[in-house]
């Protein structure tokens, strides 16, 4: 298992699209020849550079090409070409979904599906903790809590995931799920980013096998809920060719179409996708 290795630190605006850039030119950038000058370019110390590498993997915006060398992913130069400065709601969307169906998307999928998604009560920062703890292979415990506590950091002081309204925070030490503003093109990318992280040979899928990716949580929202957007969106023929959502007596199944790419999907997010900054 693969954490995210955030060395504490939450992503920010300008660390991520300033890294796009120099990606794009050094692909060494990360590589301990660099270090010096990756500190001077992102005004950062040697850990946090350490910490905006782990993120900018497990957001798969960079893909290690050979030790110590990095190049931007398909999701990075989409991004570059449609908001340049990181400034729209559907980039951060698109980020968040990215990590959540990611190689490295540990303990950050983890503190999503600990929280209350029905309910949404408050709970304690440690009972989040421990829950988590149970389920991280013996191997990544010690590094579980610099790990958690840069994503917690990624929902406070004004950070862009904060803004988006995924996570509430109260007294430091409670947090629950908040009730972002979900659109078509967020959802129709959420269930991209599932299917070729995690049915990617698959044409169709039962419900209660989405509700197990934990995508629910990603999106905030309850199952039934979920299931109320599948069956909409189902009624709409914009979204036919990425996937249909069947009803049946007994097991209610969702089908995958051409389109049902992330490639496909987080364009119609970053080109058409409303804004949702609360």
């Amino acid at each position: 298992m693969a954490l995210i290795g955030n060395q504490t630190f939450a992503l920010s605006r300008f660390w991520t699209s300033k890294t796009i850039q120099l990606v794009k030119i050094h692909r060494d950038l990360f590589s301990k020849a660099k270090l010096r000058d990756a500190r001077k370019e992102l005004i950062a110390g040697a850990n946090v550079i350490s910490g905006i590498q782990g993120w900018m993997l497990a957001a798969q915006l960079i893909q290690k090409i050979k030790s110590g060398e990095y190049e931007l992913t398909d999701f990075a130069r989409a991004v570059d070409k449609n908001d340049f400065k990181l400034e729209k709601s559907s980039t951060w969307w698109a980020i968040h979904l990215a990590i959540c169906f990611s190689e490295r998307n540990e303990p950050y999928a983890s503190f999503f599906t600990s929280l209350e998604n029905i309910s949404k009560d408050w709970l304690k920062f440690d009972d989040i903790k421990n829950k988590i703890d149970s389920k991280i292979e013996d191997a990544a415990k010690g590094s579980l809590n610099p790990n958690l506590e840069g994503v917690r950091n990624m929902f406070k002081d004004d950070r862009p995931l904060e803004d988006l309204g995924l996570i509430e925070i109260k007294e430091k030490e409670f947090i629950r799920l908040g009730s972002p503003k979900l659109t078509d093109e967020i959802i129709a990318h959420a269930v991209a980013r599932m299917k070729f992280h995690c049915f990617k040979s698959r044409p169709s899928v039962s419900f209660s096998e989405v509700t197990q990716t934990g995508l629910a949580h990603f999106l905030c929202c309850s199952n039934d809920e979920l299931r109320k957007h599948l069956r909409r969106m189902e009624q709409s023929n914009n979204w036919k060719s990425c996937f249909s959502f069947t009803e049946a007596v007994n097991v209610d199944s969702v089908s995958f179409g051409q389109e049902c790419d992330p490639q496909t999907t987080v364009l119609k997010l970053l080109q058409s996708g409303k804004d949702t900054w609360l």
